[in-house]
């Protein structure tokens, strides 16, 4: 019998693939994405893998928390310490593992045996035989380009995602900001009208105190009033202590999304709403770009490139599933040794890669189906989001074309005598600041809608927030 004793199979083709496996380091990997995420906000976003890293940042955010949030501020504290947009970096990180693996070749397979002879022809053969052999896989190093080629595209529609994900999540922060100080503006208006109630209700108290002797008839009717005073204050109460609810939930949905609860607890925002813009940004000249801009979008069509290469990958080795080369060394003890090449070939007799190519095919008509849906509803976010902005500037424009005119001119009607004692005056006062909420809280969607909108045509920098 024989011993094998080893050589290392060498492919001239698996040193040329070799020699052209540049791979992307982290660094440069996160910085792709980081790259598309500072297209849409000047907010810096970066990986932290270290407690260094972590310190730095907590040092940069105290700097913007320590005079108030704007709200660019605001995305950039959030951007700094929220721990959901490190696990973005984290995925993104094991997209690009899965691209090291496939651009690095399978090692090769050492064989190793022993066997004794026996029967009754045993004295004629050595005592013992040894068998050593290496194989190495080939079609996974010739079809290493292919799988390199698909995991690449795959790595980039990983980064297209992580991008998307970070810059929802500033828009997110932007509305949260939006929301909280339009909160504390509404809470600041009921306390003004529950203010105004208890002054006339004081009021009123005191100039019945200083008449006490009335008749049963008119002390019935200050009664009444007393109650219906009483019961419009109890209502501004509940009023006031719902904005505080409000206020207190949107003040924590905020800090939940910068990142700082339980660090700092202290912030507060700066700057108030900023008033009606004079125009608004043409929608309809920025859709049909805005579509192909999304990154859903983008993803989405990564994703069809990815689907066709493996398709391709399949059909190109259909016929070729195994092929393992080898070199063999037999020796037997004391006998002579025999070396020489081996092949394993799996012949496609039965399996045909048929269920690979099925499989293939429908993943790529899944993936042409999704590209197709996400542009559906990037059109769909677009409209939608448009014709918010629209009819919610209209109805701002009414309340400072209208209403508030109408109410100032109620104002002047009124003369300029009287005070809260006159249940005509106090009515009016109280509608106005009741129109302010409104229109704060109009102003607050309003914008909420022109972020929402610019986030859908793939270019938030045309909301021009607030800074």
């Amino acid at each position: 019998m024989h011993r094998y004793r080893s050589t290392w199979l060498v492919l001239p083709a698996a040193a040329l693939l070799l020699a052209g496996c540049a791979l992307p380091s982290s660094h440069d990997n996160a910085a792709a994405m980081t790259g598309m995420v500072a297209k849409q906000t000047p907010a810096p976003l970066q990986w932290r893998r270290d407690a260094a890293a972590d310190a730095k940042a907590r040092a940069a955010a105290g700097a913007l928390l320590a005079d108030g949030l704007t709200l660019d501020e605001a995305v950039s504290v959030a951007f700094l310490l929220n721990p959901d947009l490190q696990v973005y970096f984290e995925q993104l990180e094991i997209s690009r593992s899965q691209y090291v693996a496939a651009a690095t070749p399978p090692n090769p397979v050492a064989i190793v045996g022993v066997r004794e002879p026996g029967g009754s022809l045993s004295a004629f053969y050595p005592g013992r035989n040894v068998t050593v052999g290496v194989l190495q896989n080939v079609i996974n190093v010739l079809n290493m380009p292919d799988r390199r080629r698909i995991a690449r595209r795959d790595l980039e529609r990983a980064r297209v995602e992580a991008a998307s994900r970070a810059t929802q999540f500033g828009a997110r922060v932007a509305q949260a900001w939006l929301e909280y100080n339009a909160a504390l503006r509404i809470e600041e208006l009921r306390g003004r009208s529950q203010a105004i109630v208890q002054t006339a209700l004081d009021n009123l108290m005191a100039a019945q105190a200083r008449n006490p002797d009335v008749t049963p008839a008119v002390a019935a009717t200050r009664a009444s009033q007393l109650a219906q005073q009483r019961a419009s204050l109890f209502r501004y109460r509940n009023l006031v202590l719902r904005a505080g609810v409000e206020t207190a939930t949107a003040r924590e949905k905020l800090g939940l999304l910068l990142g700082v609860a339980g660090w700092r607890d202290d912030w507060k925002l700066a700057g108030e709403l900023p008033a009606l813009p004079a125009a608004d940004f043409d929608t309809r000249a920025l859709e049909e770009a805005g579509v192909e801009k999304r990154f859903d979008v983008i993803a989405a069509s990564r994703a069809v490139d990815t689907r066709l290469a493996v398709l391709a990958m399949q059909r190109r080795f259909r016929w070729l599933n195994q092929l393992d080369l080898g070199m063999f060394r037999d020796k037997a003890i004391g006998g002579t040794a025999f070396s020489g090449p081996n092949a394993v070939v799996e012949i496609p007799l039965f399996d045909q890669r048929q269920a690979q190519l099925l499989a293939a095919d429908a993943e790529l008509r899944s993936a042409l189906r999704s590209l197709e849906s996400a542009r559906g509803n990037a059109r769909a976010d677009i409209r939608t989001h448009e014709q918010e902005l629209r009819l919610t500037r209209a109805l701002l424009e009414n309340y400072d074309g209208s209403i508030i005119p109408n109410q100032q001119a109620m104002v002047v009607g009124l003369g300029t005598s009287g005070s809260l004692d006159d249940p005509e005056r106090l009515a009016l006062r109280l509608t106005m600041i009741s129109t302010q909420e409104e229109q704060v809280g109009l102003l607050r969607d309003y914008w909420r809608a022109r972020s929402a909108l610019a986030l859908s045509l793939g270019d938030w920098p045309a909301a021009r927030l607030p800074r």
